[in-house]
Order: C-alpha cells, then sequence, then structure tokens
C-alpha cells in the first residue's frame, strides 16, 4: 500500500475554492480517552460530509498540536514532531500559538466548508472548545491579497505524496508534519509601492508571474529568501495556504504547508526571519505573523482506531 492510500484527504490535492480553518482546545475535564474517541468519530462523520457531492471536491484534515500530542495520542511521538519554531535573533515577531487540534476543511462550495465546521463544533463539543475559525477562499485565479501568485513553487500534483507523507517512521507512514500561521497584510503600505518595487520585494513579475533572473532578484526578495537549494536539490514542502478577508476588515494570508520533515519549513523559516544566512525578507515589512503553530497529521487508520477507544 502506498502512502498516499494511508494518508488523510487534504493533504495533496490540487486547491480547492474554498477551505476552513478551525484550531481547536481541549475542555478542561475532557480526559484523553473520550477525546480521541470523538476525534474518530469526526474523522468517519467527515467520510459521510465528502459523500454528499462528490463533485465538490471536498476533503480534510485532523491534526494534533505538538504540545497536545503525548498526552491526547496514546502513541509514541512522531520522529521529529517539535514546537513551533522560534529564533532569538528573528527580525520580526514570530508567535508560537499552539493548540490541540486543528481541522483542514476544503470543498469547491462554501456551504460545503460550513457544514463541515458546523459538524466538527458538535461532534467535538463534549471534550473541545472552538478557538478560531477562519474561512479563506482563491482569489483572483490563485493570487494572493498583494495580487501576486501565491504557491508557484509548489510541487507537481505527482512530486506531492513523496514531499508531504511520511514513508520512513512506522507507524506513521502516511502522516505529515504541519505548520500553520496566519498573515495579516498592510495593504494600505503595499499599494503605494510601485508595481516594479512589489516586484523586486516578490522576486517575481506581478502581471505573468515570471522568476525574475539571478541578476535582477534582490537578495531581500521573498522567493530569494525561501527557495533553498542542497546537493543540487531544491527543498519543497506542500502549500495549501489561501487568502482571507472581509471588507473594510483584516486581510491576509492564512499560511498552511504539510512536509515529510520539519526541517524544510524550519530553514525557509529563519531565512525569512533571521540575517544568519544573508538578508531577513522585505516581505515582512508589508506582512505580520499573528499565529504560529506545529501539528502532526496521523495516517488515515491511526484516527480509525482511536474511535473504537
Amino acid at each position: 500500500m502506498s502512502v498516499i492510500d494511508l494518508a488523510q484527504t487534504a493533504i495533496c490535492p490540487a486547491a480547492n475554492v474554498h477551505a476552513l480553518f478551525l484550531s481547536f482546545d481541549r475542555k478542561a475535564g475532557a480526559d484523553a480517552t473520550q477525546t480521541r474517541r470523538a476525534i474518530g468519530q469526526l474523522a468517519q462523520a467527515l467520510d459521510g460530509w465528502i459523500a454528499l457531492d462528490a463533485s465538490a471536491r471536498s476533503s480534510w484534515v485532523i491534526g494534533v498540536g505538538s504540545e497536545a500530542w503525548d498526552d491526547l495520542a496514546d502513541a509514541a511521538r512522531p520522529r521529529e514532531l517539535a514546537s513551533f519554531p522560534q529564533f532569538d535573533d528573528a527580525v520580526a515577531p514570530l508567535p508560537n500559538t499552539p493548540h490541540a487540534l486543528f481541522l483542514h476543511l476544503r470543498s469547491e462550495r462554501e456551504d460545503l466548508c460550513f457544514e463541515a465546521g458546523e459538524l466538527a463544533r458538535s461532534t467535538l463539543a463534549d471534550v473541545a472548545d472552538l478557538i478560531d475559525a477562519v474561512p479563506c477562499f482563491r482569489y483572483m485565479g490563485g493570487r494572493d491579497m498583494t495580487g501576486f501568485v501565491d504557491g508557484t513553487e509548489n510541487p507537481t500534483p505527482d512530486e506531492r505524496p513523496g514531499v508531504a507523507l511520511v514513508d520512513d517512521d512506522a507507524p506513521f507512514d502516511g502522516g505529515s508534519y504541519l505548520h500553520v500561521q496566519r498573515f495579516v497584510h498592510d495593504l494600505a503600505r503595499w499599494q503605494t509601492l510601485p508595481v516594479p518595487i512589489q516586484e523586486r520585494v516578490i522576486g517575481r513579475t506581478k502581471a505573468d508571474d515570471e522568476e525574475m533572473d539571478d541578476e535582477q532578484k534582490p537578495p531581500t526578495a521573498h522567493i530569494a529568501r525561501v527557495v533553498i537549494e542542497e546537493d543540487g536539490e531544491e527543498l519543497s514542502i506542500v502549500r495549501q495556504s489561501l487568502p482571507y478577508g472581509t471588507v473594510g476588515g483584516e486581510r491576509g494570508l492564512y499560511f498552511i504547508s504539510y512536509c515529510k520533515s520539519p526541517r524544510p519549513f524550519t530553514l525557509m523559516l529563519a531565512r525569512m526571519y533571521t540575517r544568519r544566512d544573508g538578508p531577513s525578507d522585505h516581505l515582512l515589512q508589508f506582512t505580520r505573523a499573528v499565529t504560529g503553530a506545529a501539528y502532526f497529521v496521523p495516517p488515515r487508520a491511526m484516527l480509525s482506531n482511536w474511535s473504537d477507544a
């Protein structure tokens, strides 16, 4: 059986039009066995939710927080599971806002994302409190609120399982290391920049999404900081980020990445936020992270076992 057959469903597919991201903390007094059973029951219920409309390409992920794993999971710890990275020499705030559970709900239909969110809230009601719910959407053909295409460096669909899914740490094969950050953009300031300056901040052209030549691309450009090569190979993560926002309210990017190891994300974050290996990321002058958390996404069979706890 391949690792893709072992995995939860929302990790690898191409982007949907809509997503809903939910964060939960355990209720006081909810014991681990009761919580695991509710999580397993939710997984079964979400399988039924997918079946409501096959054409909507709905899918889901349930992740368990790094800080919650030992008490909640009743299983050995995944080999590389750690808290969200922190750097003493970070040039900008880098929040660590851990939660016990994280849900990634995806669909072509906004109403189905809402239904899945309500299903999750009600199924977990006795064991977990909903802390945060952020609906997100595909914007202008896959662009971030800055106007630039997001996720250009993502692996191809065929490459994604090999990048995102653990394949050498049984019984966690088919699982994934998940990192999330919610960014709030300073769009009023960003929009005062002429397009050529914006392009130098990002490292790509705005209209046609072409990467700048190395001799034109500033070392502070976002692309220059997060594209890392080791031994001639580019380090990869699977990004499933989407914009969010309300008219007149906060707008930004809900960053979410999956990988078979947390190391590539940690290296990318260090290159963005520190000056250890060249200048920090100029984009951080126009956006700020307000959350940050690390989770492990168990293989699907582990959740099935929990439903029988």
